[in-house]
């Protein structure tokens, strides 16, 4: 493992421990309020296929949380190659053409899901602030340790 993966490790386990993944249970209400379809495309799914995958409506790397509020069923095709990091609303609307009758049931089923669930799906900024704070000086001590043990060889 190089310096750099133990660095995204290390700030992966801190932010779990504020933010953990999604156990069993949290994704089986995810499955069973989406009725085992996508969010935004309306396809059905089946666990044992793989298609299914739990996502997030505001990604992580833009302080989407792990919080129930914040995820939702998706197919592997809306997931990972058309949705990627788009705003949520602004991709159902061009995944439904605008198409009124298919578009506000789905945003209204989401935004539903999201009430229901209380609580913001984004981290809060007090807790990306503790995070990068207490990353900082993990960050410090690694990098002295790292250039001692390379002065050595």
């Amino acid at each position: 493992m190089s310096p750099s993966q133990a660095r995204n490790a290390i700030k992966k386990s801190l932010k779990a421990l504020i933010d953990p993944k999604p156990k069993k249970e949290t994704k089986d209400k995810v499955w069973t309020y989406f009725e085992s379809s996508c969010a935004y495309c309306g396809c059905l799914l089946s666990k044992k296929s793989r298609m299914g995958h739990i996502d997030h409506l505001y990604p992580e790397m833009d302080g989407g949380s792990n919080k129930l509020c914040n995820l939702v069923l998706s197919c592997s095709i809306c997931n990972g190659d058309e949705k990627r990091e788009q705003d949520w609303k602004q991709f159902i609307y061009s995944n439904t053409a605008g198409d009124n009758s298919s578009l506000q049931p789905k945003i209204a089923k989401i935004s539903n899901w999201i009430t229901i669930n209380e609580g913001e799906p984004k981290l809060t900024e007090e807790e990306l602030s503790i995070l990068e704070i207490e990353f900082d000086k993990i960050n410090k001590v690694l990098s002295s340790s790292i250039n001692k043990l390379r002065r050595k060889n």
